[in-house]
């Protein structure tokens, strides 16, 4: 089995993600209506809630994949973050052309940015595995 660890581009955008989805699992399961009143979408403590155990869930994935390389799970957890990113972006973008909050547009361009990102490290990863 080959003992490779994930390409040090990989490991930083993990790490990243890790903090931030960590930072809005609390937000969401302790400080839902703060969220809800800073979201685009508005409040909604159950779902805000919701979003965060989902967020720790989607933690467990991240953490494990970053301790433990694994390229075949690696490329599927990529493709998970891509179609993601596309999905959450494009709701963002929608929302953003429907009601105009520049909040949406940012999020669309942070999610679209962060796809551009990941299919990066998929194809450093991807070279990697051929030396």
């Amino acid at each position: 089995m080959n003992q490779k660890k994930m390409s040090t581009y990989l490991r930083v955008l993990f790490i990243i993600l890790i903090i931030a989805i960590s930072g809005a699992a609390l937000l969401q399961i302790f400080a839902p209506e703060y969220m809800g009143r800073n979201a685009a979408y508005g409040i909604s403590t159950g779902w805000q809630r919701e979003i965060g155990f989902w967020n720790i869930a989607v933690l467990v994935i991240l953490i494990t994949a970053y301790r433990h390389y694994n390229w075949i799970y690696l490329k599927s957890i990529l493709l998970a973050l891509i179609l993601g990113g596309i999905g959450i972006g494009t709701n963002h973008f929608i929302h953003y052309l429907q009601v105009h909050q520049i909040v949406n547009l940012i999020g669309a361009l942070e999610n679209y940015l962060l796809v551009i990102a990941w299919i990066i490290g998929w194809k450093i990863e991807a070279k990697r595995q051929d030396e």
